[in-house]
């Protein structure tokens, strides 16, 4: 890990600890997702268009506005392909945890990841199953990034 992916790990996941305070979700993966979904925060989608930066650290998916049309790889019949996607817009980092947690918190669709919250490994598996990435390498890339950044080990002590 070069000295731009510890500044910026250490900055998500400070953010993740102020969202589990609210949402009781796992700090490590959120931040590993944060991590994998932005490749260390060189890929926050930015409106073709305008260039506005969407703060989306997580590849959240807008079906209204405010949204940034944005490209991204998405994994489609065992290929990976290049999509034009509409990305949720936030005003800032802490929004995009906000909504992330509202998302998981209030979907039908990720219970059994909700149900799971307390151990990061089986939260991770299970939101991954719900459909929550394309990606079919998605929770071991996340729980790579966690044990990598040694996020796993500091949740466990707290």
């Amino acid at each position: 890990m070069n000295i731009n992916q510890w500044l910026f790990a250490k900055k998500i996941i400070n953010q993740a600890y102020e969202a589990k305070k609210i949402t009781n979700l796992p700090a490590s993966i959120l931040a590993s997702q944060c991590i994998l979904e932005t490749g260390w925060g060189k890929s926050i989608p930015i409106d073709i268009n305008t260039g506005d930066f969407s703060y989306n650290l997580f590849g959240i998916k807008a079906k209204a506005l405010p949204y940034v049309l944005s490209y991204s790889p998405e994994f489609e019949s065992g290929r990976w392909v290049v999509r034009l996607s509409k990305f949720r817009k936030y005003k800032n980092y802490a929004e995009s945890f906000t909504d992330y947690g509202n998302l998981i918190l209030r979907s039908e669709r990720y219970l059994k990841a909700v149900a799971n919250r307390n151990n990061a490994r089986a939260y991770i598996w299970e939101l991954w199953k719900a459909g929550y990435a394309t990606d079919p390498k998605y929770p071991e890339k996340v729980l790579q990034i966690a044990e990598q950044c040694k996020f796993i080990k500091k949740e466990k002590r707290l």
